[in-house]
């Protein structure tokens, strides 16, 4: 279930024309050029560094069933975003906003509850060049 999440996060972003041109990509972009900059996962292949960025990871985290219902899995994603500039940073994650605070996420077999961005501050990357933003978002789905 956690992948079907992250690919359908993944879907979402990829389609928008202007998220995609933060990355210097468009939604028509070869799927090899995409996984370069959206990344499914916390840690990238290659080293982040000033000549790779902007970029972003995408992964889940710990969730919980709800009390209320034993089939409603309250689950937790997160975006690391990361760019040359905190205010190029701030862009990428503020459309990131826009796309999916108070949505739905589907993908093929998945579908969410609307999805609610619960955190989100800069964070530090400790690498010259590079500036760092995270957001949590809150996103309840059926597990099976």
């Amino acid at each position: 279930m956690s992948q079907s999440l992250i690919d359908g996060l993944y879907s979402i972003l990829k389609r928008d024309e202007a998220f995609m041109a933060f990355f210097g990509l468009t939604p028509l972009s070869p799927p090899k050029d995409a996984s370069l900059r959206l990344i499914k996962s916390k840690e990238p292949d290659q080293a982040i560094t000033s000549k790779n960025v902007p970029q972003i990871m995408m992964y889940v985290k710990p969730g919980q069933y709800s009390s209320r219902n034993h089939l409603v899995f309250q689950g937790k994603f997160c975006l690391d975003f990361y760019a040359p500039t905190a205010v190029q940073v701030r862009n990428i994650a503020q459309r990131a906003f826009e796309l999916l605070h108070d949505k739905y996420i589907s993908h093929e077999s998945f579908k969410s509850f609307k999805c609610h961005l619960a955190f989100d501050d800069d964070m530090t990357t400790g690498i010259t060049g590079v500036k760092g933003y995270m957001a949590i978002y809150d996103v309840d789905y059926v597990r099976r």
